[in-house]
């Protein structure tokens, strides 16, 4: 080494060795004076990633989907009341039912209409059969068979013997009468009235044999008409059971079942009228008659809130009712059940705003997908319409950031590796109520913290 160099080296080493033992002392003299971190004062937080939301709060009470007061279309007296305020009722389920005994009969009678009608439609348009032909056959047989009996139920033999017999009796009417008229001593003598005794005899037993003699010839006479007019009318049934029925029959029957059907319906639609069922299904909300009361046509005994889904229409500030539109999500949050959130969806914006003390507002109605049976209309709710959401980004929460409004600026503190505490500056993305989306100047993992007992700065608010 050159002494130059030598001489340049020591010449260094002088200035410098002050400078450094100056140094030394004044870091042993500042850890000697500053005070000692206390972490158990403060509150931290990790920073992760998670979901920031931006939502529009707004408050309402929840309510039903529609509202419905029951009534009879017929008057009559109360027989049954089925429900009582506070019953959840499905659709067609009966309610109130009428004195309905004289339309219980009315539909009784038409239905056995119904079935008379059908039964004979059914008999005509049937396909014939053997069997009915046969039954057809035999019957014309049959009456042929009575007719044949009857016609020859008297031989000539037995009308050729009346006749002898009658003649025989004239005969001896006619000699006894000749015999009279010549007897001695003539009219009143004994002979004369003997004689007319036994003529008055014998004209009876000839007037006998001739009534007889008609009879035969005469007497079978009606019963072989009527026996003939059988013979027809079974001859003309086994034409028709032949040939089938005609198109007029046909048609007959069916006006007979569409006729027997329309007063069925008839007598149905007045007993359905005598019993009031539930529209749809939902919640008995007022009872307005008991069993006995004798009821007028529209007078309103039941009313019925439908509660599938359940509403809730609030109040949105004019500033932040641009942000709301159909079909976005919501939460709702109930006073009466602080455990209960209930997902919801905005069905209908209003168009005109109302104005309560300075103050103009929009209504908003959300439709409720309410699972939890503890929810009841009339309860106090506060909607959270979400606007905007954003997932599995890095988040922190409000209270830990400090915003600077004149230069738009927000900051955080960081507790660092060597225990010590650095403030530095963040930039926001999303604001939610909770947290916040932080794009830049944090890193997931980092540790930010808070002393609660320090007034230094305002806090981010949602």
């Amino acid at each position: 080494m050159s002494v130059r160099r030598s001489l340049l080296l020591l010449a260094l080493l002088m200035f410098a060795l002050p400078i450094l033992a100056f140094s030394v002392n004044q870091r042993i003299a500042l850890e000697q004076t500053a005070p000692t971190l206390d972490l158990s004062t403060l509150q931290t937080q990790v920073i992760g990633r998670g979901r920031v939301e931006s939502v529009v709060s707004a408050i309402g009470a929840i309510e039903a989907e529609q509202t419905v007061s029951l009534s009879f279309l017929v008057p009559g007296r109360v027989a049954e009341v089925f429900v009582k305020q506070g019953d959840y009722i499905f659709a067609g389920e009966p309610l109130i039912r009428l004195d309905n005994a004289a339309e219980q009969l009315a539909y009784q009678q038409a239905q056995l209409g119904v079935d008379s009608a059908q039964l004979n439609f059914n008999d005509i348009t049937s396909p014939v059969s053997e069997e009915d032909l046969r039954i057809a056959q035999a019957n014309v047989d049959s009456a042929w068979g009575q007719y044949l009996s009857i016609s020859n139920a008297v031989t000539d033999e037995d009308i050729r013997a009346a006749e002898l017999r009658y003649q025989q009796a004239f005969s001896a009417y006619e000699a006894l009468r000749e015999a009279r008229d010549q007897a001695p001593g003539g009219f009143g003598s004994p002979t004369y009235n003997t004689l007319d005794a036994q003529t008055g005899a014998a004209s009876f037993n000839a007037e006998i044999a001739r009534l007889q003699l008609e009879s035969l010839r005469t007497g079978n006479a009606p019963q072989a008409n009527a026996a003939y007019a059988r013979v027809i009318q079974a001859q003309r049934e086994f034409e028709r059971v032949q040939a089938g029925p005609t198109q007029f029959q046909i048609d007959a029957a069916a006006l007979g079942v569409r006729r027997a059907d329309g007063t069925l319906r008839r007598a149905e639609t007045a007993l359905n009228r005598t019993t009031l069922t539930a529209p749809f299904d939902g919640i008995v909300t007022a009872v307005n008659v008991e069993v006995g009361a004798l009821l007028i046509p529209g007078f309103a005994v039941i009313e019925m809130s439908d509660i599938s889904p359940l509403r809730l229409t609030v109040q949105v500030d004019e500033v932040d009712i641009r942000l709301v539109n159909r079909q976005q999500p919501a939460r709702v949050e109930l006073d009466a059940l602080p455990d209960v959130e209930i997902p919801a969806l905005v069905q209908g914006i209003a168009l005109v705003g109302t104005t309560t003390n300075g103050i103009v507002s929009y209504g908003v109605d959300l439709t409720l997908n309410a699972g939890d049976s503890r929810v009841r209309v009339g309860m106090t709710a506060e909607a959270n319409i979400i606007i905007e959401e954003r997932l599995d980004v890095l988040v922190i929460p409000n209270f830990y950031v400090r915003l600077d409004r004149e230069q738009d600026k927000a900051f955080v503190e960081v507790l660092r590796a060597d225990q010590t505490i650095e403030e530095i500056e963040i930039t926001l993305g999303l604001q939610g109520l909770e947290v916040s989306e932080v794009i830049a100047g944090l890193a997931e993992g980092d540790i930010v913290v808070l002393d609660p007992n320090s007034d230094r700065f305002p806090f981010l608010e949602g």
